[in-house]
């Protein structure tokens, strides 16, 4: 029976291994939903749903997020079982694996990469964001013009031997399709993808030299390709046309899903020696290995590995080039905090709309104290109002100004507070002892201009959300808030640019870059503030991607009871 639930595909709409998946979903007239990703990273919706995998595309089913066109397409035949576009007899199911290879694995793939024609101007080899997106993919080669040009007559006459061969052999005898089928298969979408793409799309015009490619010199390979693409476009008219997703959507739509995930089976004498119920990470052994996704393993197959990831979702991946090792843990994983046995127990009071909250739990994941803490989310507000101060009375049982966070360790059980003062205490328990130098006083200072961002953000929403309905707005008051926030941003700007913020990198954050990460994070999430932080700010902008990737800032989702992961509200 085919699942339940509509799947949902994560691509953009340059990606040819996305093209793959979307002409299968066509050709079988599988409705689908799609949720459109940027072609460079960060991309922020497949880490609110705790997916690390770098690449494009993916597809999630009810809970479970599958991984690679290849795992995807057979997902979808299995998953799928009525009128498959499967071949028909075990030879021919062969040869479909060979095609697979061929083009992914087998050299088709990366020499029509050495043709794309870098010499257009809107191309995407002139873009550098893309360009510096795909070094770092490919581990640190760059598609450089000239690299590009050394690699070209290679590619050129590799391409023509693979041409030749279909020319010759699978298409000699005028069949229309690989296998001799009266309808495309699997095989031709295998078979099709790359010469499609040098072929077809546009964004590949003048990649194949006339004097040795075109339709004359083979015909029957360029009728094949046109043949596939009418077919394709045929049933596309004729599938339901997809809802387009955004972040908050899928993700909603994904954990609130409400089929079971899909059953795994594990095979427990794997070469690995892995056991069920480890954590480990799983990532491409190819290219795209900083993409790692990382989960408690449940299933293993000769084909397949399955984990589970800190939402609950199943995050499935082809054996075949990818790698799985033991877990140290999370990715960007804190120092071991000494004493671990000795860490009491903590109660966090707080809510995620906090933006002072926020920076203590994610310090708290630096540092690597969550597990340690018991989360308590409240409302509180400085007047009675229903809805706003429910829990006023039990906050100020720990904190008289009845204000969040407020931390309740065992061994300090009247409890600690404000914020700075919880991340002090976090800092000695992990044994934080920085070296007080000019530099350490700069980043305290960006702290305190943190915190004055988030204290203006609190005003403003209290000013916005209760005076205002109250008619008893101050505008000017309200702009005077907003100038803090902007000259604050300035400030970050400027230091971030004279590299006074630490990189991001794979040590834990202090609480001064934490503070400095939230408070930017603050302004560009709350809409009513009418501030742009990122206009005019490119230091910053770059600075914060990177921190936008960082696990702990992905737990910590403002929007998100960080307990239950269900949508926040006041």
């Amino acid at each position: 029976m085919a699942p339940t639930e509509k799947p949902i595909l994560f691509h953009y709409p340059q990606s040819i291994y996305s093209h793959r998946v979307l002409w299968y979903l066509w050709l079988r007239g599988i409705a689908y939903d799609e949720c459109i990703q940027p072609p460079v990273m960060p991309r922020p919706d497949l880490a609110s749903i705790d997916v690390g995998y770098r690449k494009i595309p993916l597809m999630a089913i009810g809970k479970d997020v599958y991984c690679d066109s290849r795992l995807i397409i057979s997902k979808l035949e299995s998953l799928y079982p009525g009128n498959t576009l499967a071949p028909s007899t075990p030879a021919e199911a062969g040869t479909r694996k060979l095609f697979e290879n061929w083009t992914i694995d087998g050299g088709i793939f990366a020499n029509v990469v050495k043709l794309m024609p870098y010499w257009l101007e809107n191309g995407l080899l002139s873009n550098k964001v893309f360009l510096d997106d795909r070094q770092k993919l490919m581990g640190g080669r760059r598609m450089t013009a000239e690299a590009m040009e050394a690699g070209r007559p290679d590619g050129l006459q590799n391409i023509q031997q693979a041409l030749a061969l279909l020319e010759t052999t699978f298409l000699a005898d005028g069949r229309e399709w690989v296998l001799g089928t009266n309808e495309p298969t699997v095989a031709d979408i295998d078979a099709v993808w790359p010469f499609e793409w040098m072929i077809v799309d546009r964004g590949m015009r003048g990649s194949l030299p006339d004097e040795h490619f075109g339709e004359k010199r083979y015909p029957r390979v360029y009728a094949w390709v046109r043949r596939f693409m009418a077919e394709v476009e045929r049933k596309r008219q004729s599938t339901e046309k997809p809802v387009g997703l955004d972040g908050s959507s899928m993700r909603d739509r994904v954990l609130n899903g409400q089929s079971a995930s899909e059953a795994t089976s594990f095979e427990s004498n794997d070469a690995l020696k892995v056991q069920h119920g480890e954590e480990v990470e799983v990532y491409p052994s190819d290219y795209g290995q900083m993409g790692k996704s990382t989960g408690i393993l449940v299933g293993l197959g000769l084909t397949e590995v399955v984990i589970k990831n800190r939402l609950g979702i199943h995050v499935h991946f082809p054996r075949w080039n990818f790698s799985i090792v033991k877990s140290g843990g999370i990715q960007q994983s804190p120092k071991p905090v000494t004493a671990r046995s000795k860490i009491p127990q903590m109660k966090l009071i707080y809510h995620p709309f906090s933006p002072f909250s926020r920076v203590v739990f994610v310090l708290a994941h630096e540092l690597g104290l969550a597990e340690h803490i018991a989360l308590q989310k409240v409302v509180v507000c400085p007047v009675p109002i229903e809805g706003w101060s429910d829990n006023n009375s039990d906050v100020a049982l720990y904190n008289p100004m009845a204000k969040i966070p407020c931390l309740v360790p065992e061994n300090v059980p009247d409890g600690i507070y404000d914020s700075r003062v919880i991340c002090e205490y976090f800092s000695d328990l992990a044994s934080v002892t920085p070296k007080k130098d000019a530099r350490y006083w700069q980043l305290r200072t960006l702290n305190a201009a943190a915190n004055g961002i988030m204290d203006a953000a609190v005003l403003i929403t209290y000013e916005v959300r209760i005076r205002k309905e109250r008619k008893i707005y101050f505008d000017e008051w309200v702009e005077g808030q907003k100038q803090k926030i902007l000259r604050a941003l300035d400030r970050f700007e400027n230091v971030a640019g004279k590299g006074i913020l630490p990189d991001p990198g794979n040590e834990p954050a202090t609480q001064n870059e934490v503070a400095v990460a939230v408070a930017t994070a603050t302004t560009a999430q709350m809409g009513f503030l009418g501030i742009d932080w990122a206009k005019g700010r490119p230091n910053l902008v770059q600075w914060m991607k990177k921190w936008e990737q960082r696990s702990s800032f992905v737990k910590t989702p403002p929007t998100a009871d960080w307990k239950t992961q269900s949508s926040a509200k006041i």
